[in-house]
């Protein structure tokens, strides 16, 4: 894997980053290299309509319904 590193002072990474109080104003290594993780977070694939194969249509009527209709069983003899 490639990388580079530098030495140089903490202060120039102020724009960049929040530097804790013990190495500001300090000398620190900078090191540079090759994220090897997901190659591109853009083609990571989305989840959505993973289980659209098992829905079935016929029953979404019923879904909509099926609040008031468990209700109803309930406490229709109440």
């Amino acid at each position: 894997m490639d990388s580079i590193k530098k030495i140089t002072n903490s202060n120039i990474l102020d724009d960049i980053f929040d530097i804790p109080e013990n190495l500001k104003n300090k000398k620190v290594v900078i090191t540079i290299s090759a994220y090897e993780g997901i190659e591109d977070i853009s083609k990571m694939k989305s989840l959505r309509g993973a289980l659209s194969k098992y829905k079935n249509g016929n029953l979404r009527e019923e879904e909509d319904n099926a609040w008031a209709m468990a209700v109803q069983d309930k406490h229709e003899n109440s």
